[in-house]
């Protein structure tokens, strides 16, 4: 994916966080990052590591398992803010393990995700596939990677209409 998915995903959860709209904002900012961070794998390309690789793209950090650690650490992180810590925990549980999910939903490339890493390596697509993957680095700027953008802003447009929607004002009394 071309992670326009992923954000749009993120944005949207961090928007139904909280009706208070400054919480919301940041929320959404959070959760963003969230949606995002499994992707840290692919600084593994520049040092060598191998994509099939346990620690490979679409490997531990696509793990589900990964994802429920991380919706932990959200829980930690909430608790000391004073802010909902079981809420926080499945909002961030659930949007990490949302990037996974939409990665396996991919087509035209790919090995698939280690969904349950580290009890195994095995690499899993969904049944259903409609979302292109996407070119990696500057490729995502050539005419596919922006068809693919392109492509993956319409799949996800309820999301950002959902995210992006102006709130509605209280009616005054």
């Amino acid at each position: 994916m071309a992670s326009i998915g992923h954000i749009a995903v993120g944005m949207a959860l961090g928007r139904a966080y909280s009706p208070d709209p400054k919480v919301a904002r940041r929320a959404a900012v959070a959760l963003t990052l969230v949606s995002l961070w499994p992707d840290v794998d692919a600084v593994g390309f520049a040092l060598g590591v191998g994509y099939g690789e346990s620690l490979g793209h679409r490997g531990a950090t696509h793990s589900l398992l990964v994802a429920l650690a991380v919706g932990l650490a959200g829980y930690v992180v909430a608790e000391r803010r004073g802010l909902p810590a079981m809420r926080t925990a499945v909002f961030v549980a659930v949007v990490a393990m949302s990037h996974a999910l939409l990665d396996t939903m991919t087509y035209g490339g790919g090995l698939g995700c280690a969904l349950f890493w580290p009890l195994s390596d095995a690499r899993f697509w969904s049944p259903v596939r409609f979302i292109p993957i996407a070119p990696i680095g500057m490729r995502l700027l050539s005419a596919r990677g922006l068809w693919v953008m392109a492509r993956e802003l319409v799949i996800f447009l309820p999301f950002w209409a959902y995210a992006l929607w102006p709130r509605r004002k209280p009616a005054s009394a």
